[in-house]
């Protein structure tokens, strides 16, 4: 007698749900991945699956943004707490996500897995080449180097031209608005060339302590990367509320000394 499989017909065994839904989220290198997820799913469960496909160990560093429907310029964190389906219904222009740094480190010892390290450091290239940390021509050329050798290792004289260089970016495009883009590319091959047998690990991390080295970035490096509020406090003075990694900083603007929470 052949053996029979029955299955009490419940909704259990349905495999396709109308409560499903797929969120596309890029990533700090260009690619994208899908997500499925339930309509009750929080952000966190988004950025959780996201992090782990990816091997990374210290999710507490990175966020997920999206672009507002009122405000296309302007992204917004996802709140990771509340359900991910009603935030992007209510404010997001699309359902498009993006996985970005949310919490900047003042120390490179601070992120210990290297995967972590990797996405950290991409994410700086992006803020430098978008503009969103301030450096000069020659800041620029070291920092080009640093990343050059992190994503290709040692120069090779017959592949790494000018003109194979030509269609990266290398550069912050303020830098390159005059066409000193030759001069700079041209600069950055010796800079390059200078850095043969440095790990493509530590060149990730010259490339963080470059910036670091910066009194702008030093500044800025608590608040950098969040929403900055500007108001005024109870006797009326001028201050700047920025969210970091360890608690809230206020800034004055009239030079009393900045307070940490």
């Amino acid at each position: 007698m052949p053996f029979k499989l029955r299955l009490k017909k419940s909704r259990q065994y349905n495999v396709v749900s109308k409560s499903l839904f797929v969120i596309c989220v890029e990533l700090l290198d260009g690619t994208s991945v899908e997500c499925t997820l339930s309509a009750e799913s929080n952000g966190r469960e988004c950025l959780d699956n996201v992090c782990q496909r990816l091997g990374l160990q210290q999710p507490e560093f990175f966020g997920l943004r999206y672009l507002s429907r009122h405000s296309p310029l302007v992204p917004r964190w996802v709140e990771l707490d509340r359900p991910l389906k009603r935030q992007l219904d209510k404010y997001a222009r699309d359902q498009n996500l993006f996985l970005r740094v949310m919490f900047y480190v003042s120390g490179i010892n601070l992120l210990h897995d290297e995967m972590t390290r990797y996405h950290y450091f991409l994410q700086l290239k992006k803020d430098v080449i978008d503009g969103r940390m301030s450096c000069d021509a020659k800041q620029a050329v070291m920092l080009a180097s640093y990343s050059m050798q992190a994503e290709f290792g040692n120069h090779d004289l017959e592949r790494h031209t000018a003109e194979y260089l030509k269609d990266f970016l290398l550069f912050p495009k303020h830098l390159t608005t005059d066409g000193n883009l030759k001069s700079l590319t041209e600069a950055v091959i010796l800079q390059h060339s200078a850095l043969a047998g440095l790990s493509q690990g530590t060149a990730e991390d010259y490339y963080h302590n470059e910036l670091c080295n910066q009194i702008l970035f030093v500044r800025k490096l608590k608040i950098h990367g969040s929403k900055m509020i500007f108001l005024n406090d109870e006797a009326g003075s001028e201050v700047i509320i920025g969210v970091s990694l360890t608690g809230v900083l206020v800034c004055y603007e009239n030079k009393q000394t900045s307070k940490f929470y």
